[in-house]
């Protein structure tokens, strides 16, 4: 009977291990598989949240419009009909004059509602817009860092009012996991590749504490551009040896550029673009690089080829911009030199100087004596 008992015991655990080592493995299962549906690529997401916020935020907003226009209209036109009737008179009407006061009441009344209903309307209206234009900015990206420039060209709309509006959308929880760069000029769609910069590499201000002023274009110029300095060096050893000398290149190519608009502040307007959509296009390619991390894909490796080749084309654009600033400033030098020379002979400050101002028989003069003592 023990003998029974105990080999049942065993069977009993044996089936126990196998079911426990089953149900264990399916829970892993299952866990792996909801994390790999949280790893979704850009395009997943993008489309994701793009039929959220038709779902539940612009469908409902365009219901609340489709009303408030419907009952607006409604109503508008019963409070027309009340105050034609009040402005009648009882007398025309054959009614009384306490049956007669209803038409004027009813005709304030319906023209309130008709104006609340109105609001209702327009404001709906308006968000309605509003998450279709965040919609458009959607459309308009393409990875998961992107400039907000680049979203403004796409949506035809002005990049200020595209940086209010992300940033509405954003603090509002309408856009949870995007964030906004310090300066507002990139967007990350999923803010664990922004890495936000510290206090001490913060740009320098006039005074911690003092009165802040709107930084004058060549200011802002030189702001972002210190930033991206910055922002390369920290890039560096952290992707392949050839994109490393890309940006080491690519830092004193920038370097120079901007130490030149410094020294020549009246060049600013042709760095414009070099300042406002080449540098943080640049940055965005960056990041998409760095946020491959050490995946080794195929696509990975393909995008990590395609940048490396970008930053060196790049790398030999940049030298080219510097070396045209620098014409006119060559233009400008000849033209200096060529007017000095001109004013230096009219004073006769040149060449010979003793021929210049008359003194050869002086000077001979001068030698004899000296010899002959």
């Amino acid at each position: 009977m023990e003998e029974i008992v105990a080999a049942g015991e065993e069977i009993g655990a044996t089936v126990l291990g196998g079911l426990s080592e089953f149900l264990g493995s399916l829970g892993d299962g299952i866990a792996a598989r909801r994390g790999a549906k949280k790893e979704l690529t850009f395009e997943q997401w993008r489309k994701a949240t793009d039929r959220r916020l038709q779902e539940s935020e612009q469908s409902g907003w365009l219901s609340a419009a489709v009303a408030g226009c419907f009952f607006a209209a409604s109503f508008g036109i019963a409070a027309v009909v009340m105050l034609a009737l009040s402005a009648v008179g009882a007398a025309p009407l054959g009614i009384s004059e306490s049956e007669y006061l209803v038409f004027p009441i009813l005709g304030v009344t319906f023209s309130a509602i008709t104006a609340g209903f109105g609001i209702l309307g327009g404001i709906s209206i308006g968000r309605y817009r509003y998450y279709g234009r965040l919609r458009r900015y959607l459309h308009g990206a393409r990875d998961w860092v992107c400039t907000v420039s680049t979203l403004a060209r796409a949506a035809l709309g002005d990049p200020d009012t595209v940086r209010r509006e992300l940033a509405q959308a954003i603090a509002s929880g309408k856009l949870p996991g995007v964030c906004l760069s310090d300066d507002g000029n990139t967007i990350y769609f999923k803010e664990q590749l922004y890495t936000p910069q510290s206090a001490s590499s913060a740009p320098e201000t006039a005074e911690a504490n003092g009165p802040e002023r709107e930084q004058t274009p060549l200011e802002r110029f030189e702001s972002d551009g210190r930033n991206f300095l910055r922002y390369l060096g920290e890039c560096q050893g952290k992707l392949d040896a050839a994109a490393g000398d890309e940006l080491v290149q690519m830092e004193k190519n920038c370097a120079r550029i901007l130490g030149f608009v410094h020294n020549h502040p009246g060049q600013l307007d042709r760095v414009r673009r070099f300042g406002e959509y080449y540098l943080p296009t640049t940055r965005k390619l960056l990041d998409t690089a760095l946020g491959l991390g050490g995946t080794e894909t195929e696509n990975a490796r393909t995008i990590r080829r395609d940048i490396t080749g970008i930053l060196h084309t790049l790398n030999t654009a940049y030298v080219k911009l510097y070396d045209t600033l620098l014409e006119e400033v060559s233009l400008d030098v000849s033209t200096e030199i060529d007017t000095l020379e001109t004013m230096l002979r009219q004073d006769g400050l040149t060449h010979d100087f003793a021929s210049d101002f008359g003194m050869d028989g002086k000077l001979s003069n001068a030698e004899g004596t000296n010899v002959s003592v």
